[in-house]
């Protein structure tokens, strides 16, 4: 028997089984989606077999999709059924969990795999009081109807990945190939039944190497009109999702766009820094999400961090993040003389991991200045001593007769500080400059320490 040339071309040595066929007409793959498929992981490819020996429909949907369309890697895959959650949990997947069963959404295990899968059934979803999650969820078996209540267009297509078939009953591939930003049905009832939706608009514009995408007209007004929604969403979901569009490489833009729509002020109320600046920020590091945040408040003076810091609470940032926000925004505007050299050892030890996220930031507002600074440390030999202090307390203690207490460490944090800014090697050199302080008699908050600035 010869099969028909679709299927003898995307044919390859492994089978994928058929599930049950969706409700909504279906166009064939082209070249690239076959080549795509034959890169698949050989887990999903199980997934996709199982649910179909247990009668169901079974399509890859989401954000996979529209990278594989796009031609970019993708490493997340979702999938949509017919079965129900029980089904999956109880039946075909025994080590799944069940992460969101209530709105349907299993996360498949399979015993020898590592990948993970999340399947969702396919839905309906009604009456979203709180503007955040539905308030009836209803299981269906109507691939339509289950595309038919997702944010936009080029997220709003799935894929049989069995018989090579792109359903597309909204035109996603079409607003894809022309670069248009759309809402599936009526804008401003997508975004008024899950505020975040706001924000996942912003984060699609950003297009990362294909540029910035723009909304049609109708989600352009939605996403001006509709803002308030974001009162209703959970602060750490906003946060998740306004990482993302910190870490987009069109940041700038989009972050622009927030300010002039009136949404970074909803987000971050009194943090209106210019956003011309995001455009001059140039950094790869991880740290670029905290940078661009730090930007955004470089007009709060640091004197104010417990509102920085409640903020940052609000915003629900991790203690490690929240850490570097602030160590970065305390640097800002202390900037060491390029030509005292005491001083720029004394800013390379002090600002330590967050110099080069501190000199990026201040590039954009100082870069002459960041210049000569950058070429001064490139010059700038590493400490004799490295960044520990030659002495510690017991020796101080044995060289002064200082009891343990205040007086003392004060005292070990000066002998520091003159240690890097003269750039002494040994414990003699460190010794000698006991007697140059009234360590016995002074005051020890008049003491420098090693700190930045």
């Amino acid at each position: 028997m010869t099969l028909p040339p679709r299927r003898r071309r995307g044919m390859t040595s492994k089978v994928w089984l058929e599930g049950a066929l969706a409700d909504v007409p279906g166009e064939p793959f082209g070249d690239s989606l076959i080549k795509w498929k034959m890169g698949l992981p050989e887990a999903l490819r199980e997934v996709v077999n199982r649910i179909a020996t247990a009668g169901g429909g079974i399509w890859l949907v989401g954000g996979s999709v529209r990278e594989a369309i796009l031609g970019r890697k993708q490493n997340d895959y979702d999938l949509a059924t017919t079965l129900h959650p029980d089904t999956l949990l109880n039946e075909i997947f025994p080590n799944s969990l069940p992460t969101g069963v209530q709105f349907g959404t299993v996360t498949v295990r399979i015993e020898g795999y590592k990948e993970m899968f999340e399947v969702t059934t396919l839905r309906t979803e009604s009456e979203y009081g709180d503007g955040r999650r539905p308030d009836i969820v209803d299981f269906g078996t109507s691939l339509e109807i289950d595309l038919s209540r997702r944010d936009f267009t080029m997220n709003a297509i799935a894929v049989d990945l069995s018989r090579e078939l792109i359903h597309d009953p909204f035109n996603g591939m079409s607003d894809l190939v022309t670069q248009n930003l759309k809402a599936v049905g009526t804008a401003k009832q997508r975004l008024g039944e899950d505020g975040l939706r706001i924000l996942r608009g912003y984060r699609f514009m950003d297009q990362g190497e294909l540029g910035i995408w723009e909304p049609d007209i109708e989600l352009e007004n939605a996403l001006r009109k509709q803002h308030k929604m974001l009162e209703k969403v959970a602060n750490e979901r906003i946060w998740v999702e306004f990482s993302k569009i910190l870490r987009g490489v069109n940041a700038a833009f989009v972050l622009e766009r927030m300010r002039s729509d009136g949404i970074l002020s909803q987000i971050l109320p009194g943090w209106d820094a210019d956003t011309a600046l995001q455009h001059i920020l140039e950094i790869s590091s991880e740290d670029v999400a905290i940078c661009r945040l730090v930007l955004l408040a470089v007009e709060v003076p640091h004197t104010r961090w417990r509102i920085l810091e409640h903020d940052l609470r609000t915003l629900t940032l991790s203690n490690q993040n929240r850490k570097r926000f602030m160590n970065i925004h305390r640097l800002i505007g202390h900037l060491p003389n390029p030509n005292d050299e005491a001083e720029l050892r004394r800013y390379r030890m002090g600002s330590g991991e967050y110099l080069d996220s501190h000199l990026a930031i201040e590039a954009t507002l100082q870069p002459d200045m960041c210049e000569l600074i950058k070429t001064a440390l490139a010059k700038l030999p590493a400490l004799r001593a490295g960044d520990k202090p030659l002495l510690n307390g017991h020796a101080i203690a044995a060289a002064t007769g200082l009891p343990m207490g205040r007086r003392l460490g004060k005292l070990k944090e000066w002998l520091f500080r003159m240690q890097i800014e003269s750039n002494l090697a040994d414990t003699t050199s460190v010794l000698t400059l006991l007697d140059v302080i009234d360590w016995a008699g002074g005051d020890p908050e008049l003491w420098p320490g090693p700190e930045w600035p």
